[in-house]
């Protein structure tokens, strides 16, 4: 169905658009979500000659702007889901981003135990088992 504006009805027409929302007001001119309907303007004004070159025209424009709002509808269709995707998987993330670094601080602790536990056992063993102990501490330190 191809629809115009009212403004764009009275140019085709060569009449004013005046006259057109009087024929819309009467009745005489039906009207579909606020535009004027090619069948419609045939129908209140027979007289008028309007070339199939002009329809042809007309139903060409239609066509463009009817493909352009569907790519545009889809378009917005695919950046919705794809937002919804991409919300999902930055939560996921962020979710397992809090876990790793709860790990992280409990090992920085284990290890901070680990050290002093290993200065007072240092302080407290024999001189024999102190080279054993000092390659473990190194260990300890290159591993932290």
């Amino acid at each position: 169905m191809v629809k115009l504006s009212v403004s764009k009805a009275a140019r085709m027409l060569g009449i004013s658009r005046f006259d057109i929302q009087n024929q819309i007001n009467n009745g005489k001119l039906q009207t579909h979500e606020g535009y004027v309907t090619i069948d419609s303007l045939r129908l209140a004004y027979p007289s008028v000659n309007m070339s199939s070159e002009q329809d042809q025209h007309i139903q060409k424009m239609q066509q463009i702007k009817d493909d352009a709002i569907h790519k545009i509808e889809t378009d917005n269709a695919i950046h919705g889901a794809n937002d919804k995707v991409y919300h999902g998987i930055i939560t996921n993330l962020k979710s397992k981003l809090y876990k790793e670094e709860i790990k992280n601080q409990h090992y920085e602790m284990v290890f901070s135990e680990l050290t002093e536990r290993l200065d007072i056992l240092e302080k407290r063993c024999h001189s024999q088992d102190k080279k054993e102990l000092h390659d473990l501490q190194g260990w300890v330190k290159s591993q932290h």
